[in-house]
């Protein structure tokens, strides 16, 4: 009997997981195996995934990977952690509701994974998607019971920082913090990725404050969340003109406040080709430059394929004596075979994998070649302090960072405006955002790394900052309903009551007078529009806000309402004085 088989609650977790996968597996064989044999081969294979794959769940997790100094460590025996690791990401489908497949949502993909994993020896996997939304339990709890950690990067195609048009908003900020909210709970999280190859070029240098941004917002959060502290980095590109003042950017902090610094480095490194040499590749310069970081450096992609197949000679490079003081180890670029030819593996439309002899190469590189780990105790907790670098021909971002998003601000800022971007349609918003900005003054809603500056509304949504420059267009064209069209990508929304300024209150609970009034009377109108609107409309002490701005209604002369609403207003009027 079942209730003779299980000794306590945890056993029974463990067993109705079994059950579960047994239902799931079953399925998988009726509609995929082709003969009587093939399903019996495949019930055993399922009996030893059981076996091999979840037996360790009922004894521990895996133990959280921590840093000191410059290295990972185990947290468990302390021991140095070297990422041995691979890209784990399907390729894109072609029709998906997603625009990405999350494999470690997915049981029927990920557990079949875990059997090539662990053939090719890795202890790490770099995610690059996943869908906060979805339960990643079972697969989560499965690869940390066979010690496969994860790095998860943040970003996914649809939200990321875009480095021709960089913004740390709100609607990015909400998409980090919802990826963190889900996978935090989990041991073998190792590391938050907070950009890919952002910076790669001279010109677009200028989104790295916008990046480092993110980093330190998400540092806070978790701090905030009371969450596990869980290292948030980078994985930069390898090109050679931002090289080091891309590296020396992200980890220095400004007046000493960490949470603006990288916890950790990563480089997409494609220098070594073939059978390259550790001096020739340049690995060893490599090697050299990055050996004063103050973090953790290790290759988030590794696996140039000029020549195929690629004989990954440089693994024994990357995890021998000269490379393993500096690096922690890479990540083979990549498990599933894509339109890009580096695949370890390829999978056919109905999910039969096929390995490719790169991928025997790599486990067997991995198997002969062993880092000598380091003690925790044995390395210093705090290594050499980086300085920001400047502003030159070659690197164009200040230290000075973006603001924190704050939603509440920008749905305040939304209540106001009348003129807004269409719901009803499909706009190409950026160019849109550019053709109003040839219009009327954007400033207030523009940032720019380059010169650090920052507009009070930059850290808006898209759809926020174009429906505030159509506004503001509009109200220049003295409100002409003519106006607000732009070939019906513009909605004039009718003026509805939206209440006392005071008294609204934004989803956080504060009110849109605390977060908005003083930048919306500095900076959100013309000086012009500010006198009219202070001296013509607050006239009988109410001061309301509705989609044209500011407008009065009577109050009650008799109560103290009355008078509380008076020194309100004067305490307005001055402030307007003051700001001229």
């Amino acid at each position: 009997m079942i209730s003779n088989v299980i000794a306590n609650p945890q056993e029974e977790s463990v067993w109705n997981l079994h059950q579960i996968l047994f239902i799931w597996y079953w399925d998988e064989i009726q509609n995929h195996a082709t003969s009587n044999l093939m399903k019996l081969l495949n019930l055993l294979t399922f009996i030893s995934l059981i076996t091999n794959v979840l037996g360790a769940i009922q004894i521990q997790s895996a133990p959280a990977i921590e840093i000191s100094g410059n290295k990972f460590f185990n947290s468990l025996d302390h021991s140095q952690f070297f990422v041995r690791g691979i890209a784990y990401q399907r390729p894109r489908p072609l029709v998906s509701e997603l625009g990405f497949v999350d494999s470690l949502a997915l049981p029927s993909h990920c557990l079949k994974d875990l059997f090539l994993l662990n053939e090719l020896g890795v202890n790490t996997v770099r995610v690059y998607q996943i869908d906060p939304a979805a339960d990643h339990d079972l697969c989560m709890d499965a690869f940390a019971a066979n010690g496969i950690y994860v790095f998860v990067d943040l970003s996914e195609p649809k939200m990321s920082i875009n480095r021709e048009n960089p913004s740390w908003d709100t609607d990015l900020y909400e998409r980090y913090t919802s990826v963190i909210d889900t996978m935090h709970r989990y041991s073998n999280v190792i590391g938050f990725i907070a950009g890919n190859e952002v910076v790669n070029s001279v010109e677009t240098s200028n989104a790295a404050p916008f990046v480092k941004a993110s980093i330190r917002d998400m540092k806070r959060y978790i701090i905030q969340k009371k969450y596990r502290s869980i290292p948030i980095g980078y994985a930069s590109s390898d090109e050679s003109t931002t090289r080091l003042a891309s590296a020396s950017y992200f980890v220095c902090a400004e007046h000493d406040d960490k949470d603006d610094r990288a916890d950790f480095y990563a480089l997409n490194m494609f220098e070594w080709c073939g059978y390259s040499t550790y001096d020739a590749s340049g690995y060893r310069d490599r090697t050299a430059e990055f050996s004063m970081m103050p973090v953790p450096v290790f290759f988030s992609e590794y696996g140039c394929n000029v020549i195929s197949p690629r004989p990954f000679t440089e693994i024994e490079q990357i995890y021998g004596p000269a490379m393993c003081q500096v690096w922690s180890g890479g990540i083979v670029y990549e498990l599933f075979q894509g339109s890009n030819h580096f695949g370890l593996v390829e999978e056919n439309a109905n999910g039969r994998i096929t390995k490719t002899n790169e991928f025997n190469t790599v486990r067997l590189r991995l198997t002969e070649n062993k880092p000598q780990r380091d003690k925790k105790g044995a390395v210093a907790g705090s290594l050499f302090q980086t300085p920001c670098p400047p502003v030159t021909t070659s690197w164009r971002a200040l230290p000075a960072l973006p603001p924190t998003p704050d939603e509440a601000m920008c749905e305040c800022l939304q209540a106001t405006l009348s003129c807004i971007l269409t719901p009803y349609r499909k706009v190409h918003e950026l160019s849109f955002l550019s053709e109003l900005c040839a219009l009327t003054d954007c400033s207030e809603i523009l940032a720019n790394g380059t010169s650090a500056q920052y507009g009070a509304f930059s850290s808006c949504g898209l759809r926020q900052k174009i429906s505030f420059a159509l506004n503001r267009y509009w109200l220049e064209s003295n409100r002409d309903p003519e106006v607000c069209d732009f070939g019906k990508r513009a909605v004039l929304i009718s003026n509805a009551e939206i209440g006392d300024l005071a008294n609204l209150q934004a989803a956080d609970s504060r009110s849109c007078a605390e977060t908005l009034i003083d930048m919306l009377k500095l900076q959100a109108f013309t000086p012009e529009e500010r006198l009219h609107l202070l001296s013509d409309k607050l006239k009988d002490g109410m001061i309301r806000f509705n989609a044209y701005g500011v407008k009065s209604t009577g109050c009650n002369a008799h109560s103290w309402d009355h008078v509380w609403q008076l020194l309100f207003i004067i305490s307005l009027i001055s402030l307007y004085y003051l700001a001229i």
